[in-house]
């Protein structure tokens, strides 16, 4: 399993996805920031809500739950990380040769979300930590005790990586499922997709898999969504290495 982490980093470091992900990500915080912008997708996150922030005069700590809210619009370049962590190996069939090796489905599908994640770590942290930065040089005011601009900071690139890999999970769930490539297509519109059925539905229920409208709730609120997340995550991993044994190598 190590060793399979090792090769995916050796293979990113020589990748220039992931370094056009990184600037592309840094663009969009500093350029969103310093023009204030404000926009998302989620089942409680409104036009309404986007206003009020929007028209409110910035802070550094603005930034921050706004870059929060903006998640979603991050996922089309983040999805980045699925394809060349996930997709390539699926798409030219060398996930078989690492297989025949001797590592086990779930250490394959574990290691694979790991790379995921960490990847995801150090974009989110680029995203959040170029937002602070971008309100810093602008001259606005802190909005808040050190204290909470660091938590706030903390937790929101922290959240954002750990909800955004629970959609990448049931990404891989589907990749292993059909063997298509396109499969990524569907996880980056996996939050309208929330938001319509939560229209066409009215179910109150879906508010716990909508991963992006957490950007702005408090801690204590948090609990029901991150159980929520987990039960999915298990699920999804578990599934993926459980088709992946029964597949013909």
């Amino acid at each position: 399993m190590i060793n399979q982490i090792r090769a995916d980093f050796y293979r990113q470091i020589h990748t220039t996805g992931m370094y056009i992900m990184l600037v592309l990500t840094i663009i969009y915080a500093a350029t969103t920031t310093l023009g204030q912008s404000v926009g998302g997708v989620t089942v409680r996150g409104d036009s309404g809500q986007f206003a009020q922030v929007g028209g409110k005069s910035w802070s550094v700590l603005t930034g921050i739950k706004v870059a929060n809210m903006g998640e979603t619009m991050l996922l089309y370049v983040f999805i980045g990380v699925f394809v060349i962590v996930f997709g390539y190996e699926f798409s030219q069939k060398v996930y078989k040769n690492t297989l025949i090796s001797g590592i086990s489905r779930l250490a394959f599908v574990l290691a694979k979300y790991l790379v995921m994640l960490l990847d995801l770590l150090l974009l989110f942290a680029v995203n959040f930590l170029t937002v602070l930065m971008a309100g810093l040089v602008a001259g606005r005011p802190l909005g808040g005790s050190l204290g909470t601009l660091f938590g706030t900071f903390s937790l929101s690139f922290v959240a954002a990586t750990f909800f955004v890999s629970v959609i990448f999970s049931i990404g891989v769930f589907l990749l292993v499922l059909t063997g298509s490539i396109m499969i990524p297509a569907i996880v980056v519109v996996f939050p309208l997709i929330v938001s319509v059925l939560h229209v066409l539905g009215e179910w109150d229920w879906i508010k716990y898999i909508d991963f992006f409208g957490v950007g702005g709730m408090k801690v204590s609120a948090l609990p029901p969504y991150i159980a929520v997340s987990l039960v999915l995550l298990v699920v999804m991993i578990g599934s993926s290495a459980l088709m992946l044994r029964n597949k013909e190598l």
